[in-house]
């Protein structure tokens, strides 16, 4: 980055010696290319309780002061106000000092007596683009440890937090086996088991999620497979999930490929599931499945609201949520459905797309290959 145009340069020149400090202000004060807001203070001390007020943009610093010598100088510097750039002024020209100088803190080093007016403005220019460039790199590096952290946070709990859910399931399925429950403690364990796995599934969400922002991807057991048995199963359990809705699947071809079934299932259920968390409960949910070209497409389809456009660019995104309208119900989760379903496909080598418009509804739509693609060597 660079000082703002229009304004002058705010210099804190930090030198005990008036003749020095008065020759090196000329300098300044000749280059015409750069404007200079410069105050001066003789000790360490002064120039502490400056740099904590602010709002100066570089440091000039002798390594020789009345109340501070040497490299001592610039680590206190450093200390007040790390944020802030740092030219560093000495009467030798020792080159082993320049670089402990540096590797201290100091963004350049300049010898008195060889620093010009031009070589002033160059170094300390230099300066503050090498110190907002560190910064940068800084809080890069911050952010990316915090979401590592954070994504490392949640994987650890999604996994701990399976035996004690185990618990509850498998206990919930035990009372609703044995009977011997009225009617309303009946429903009442049997809501247990439905929040149950609603929660399983928003674990799961939670370590794919993790797995996949950690580098670690997806492992895939592949397997020659049909995809129309698989799209087969996922609608009957949908129709089980949801009596009061409406389904249509459409085969064509031989739907045959090498492919992870499992995880062919998950990206199904999340697309069907989807489809009928966003669409009115009278409408019906389309499923097609076709060989196209190499592999095999296939399409879901509902009737609810449009994809708003502004999100659309954004639909595969972890935690955001496509459509309006979502009717409550056993499928509401972390938003991390279609993110999950996207990067199963792109581990099988294909595509995830969606159109979504007021007259046709909304269509999801899947290109699998049929044989994962040949490692180049």
């Amino acid at each position: 980055m660079s000082v703002d145009e229009g304004r002058p340069l705010r210099l804190l020149l930090v030198e005990d010696n008036l003749g020095d400090a008065r020759l090196l202000q000329e300098e300044l004060r000749e280059v015409t290319s750069v404007r200079f807001e410069v105050r001066h203070v003789t000790r360490l001390a002064e120039a502490v309780t400056e740099v904590a007020e602010s709002g100066l943009d570089v440091v000039l610093l002798d390594l020789s002061l009345p109340d501070g010598h040497g490299l001592s100088n610039i680590e206190r510097m450093v200390q007040a106000a790390p944020a802030l750039p740092l030219v560093v002024l000495t009467g030798t020209d020792d080159e082993q000092l320049a670089m402990k100088a540096v590797h201290t803190g100091a963004q350049d080093y300049l010898v008195k007596g060889q620093a010009t007016g031009p070589l002033l403005v160059r170094a300390l220019r230099y300066a503050i683009e090498r110190k907002r460039a560190e910064e940068g790199l800084k809080r890069e590096e911050a952010a990316r440890q915090t979401a590592v952290f954070r994504e490392q946070f949640l994987g650890i709990l999604g996994h701990d937090l399976r035996n004690p859910l185990q618990a509850i399931s498998g206990n919930a399925a035990l009372l609703l086996r044995y009977g011997g429950m009225s009617e309303p403690q009946r429903k009442a364990v049997n809501r247990i088991s439905i929040s149950a796995d609603r929660m399983a599934r928003m674990i799961s969400d939670i370590l794919d999620f993790t797995r996949t922002r950690l580098g670690g991807g997806y492992t895939l057991q592949r397997s020659w497979m049909n995809v129309h048995e698989v799209l087969r199963q996922v609608v009957e359990e949908l129709e089980v999930a949801h009596p009061k809705r409406s389904f249509e699947l459409n085969v064509a071809g031989t739907g045959w490929g090498e492919w992870d079934a499992d995880r062919i299932a998950q990206a199904a259920s999340n697309l069907v599931g989807n489809a009928v968390q966003y669409s009115p409960e009278e409408s019906v949910v389309r499923v097609v499945a076709r060989d196209e070209g190499e592999g095999v497409r296939v399409e879901v389809h509902n009737l609810g609201s449009p994809i708003p456009a502004e999100r659309m660019s954004h639909i595969f995104d972890p935690f955001v949520r496509g459509q309006e309208g979502s009717r409550s119900g056993s499928r509401s989760g972390l938003g991390l459905g279609l993110y999950i379903t996207h990067e199963i496909v792109k581990a099988h080598g294909g595509t995830l797309q969606v159109r979504s418009t007021d007259a046709e509804g909304t269509c999801f739509w899947l290109k699998l290959p049929r044989h994962p693609p040949t490692a180049k060597s």
